[in-house]
Formats: C-alpha cells, structure tokens, sequence
C-alpha cells in the first residue's frame, strides 16, 4: 500500500474504531514481530502463506457472537 503499511493501517483503524477486531497478515518476521509489540490493538497475526480454512478460522474467532 503506497504511503501506509499495514501495522499503520491498523493503528490508524483502530484509533478511528477501537471496538473492531484487527486481524494482519504477514510473511515478514520483522513486520510479525512488530505485530506482536501492538497486542492490544491486533486479535491476531496470520502468518503467510495460509490456507483459506485458515483465514475463514481467524475471521470467525474474531467477529463477536
């Protein structure tokens, strides 16, 4: 994404919407780990590549109901 990553993207996102669930998807280990410094902010980080059993999983854990 031009001018915006997507830890930037979920900062921005939650700031502007903090009740909704953040889910990111990385297959950078340095970007995975500054994921992981946001704990609060993310439900989750998913690791590519994944499978779509995966990624409908973690959309599922993070919706409420």
């Amino acid at each position: 994404m031009p001018g915006l990553d997507g830890i930037a993207l979920a900062l921005k996102a939650s700031k502007d919407f903090p009740d909704m669930p953040i889910l990111l998807m990385t297959g950078f280990a340095a970007e995975r780990q500054r994921a992981h410094n946001l704990e609060a902010l993310i439900h989750r980080v998913i690791a590519k590549p994944f499978t779509l059993a995966e990624i409908c999983e973690a959309v599922e854990d993070a919706l409420p109901g």
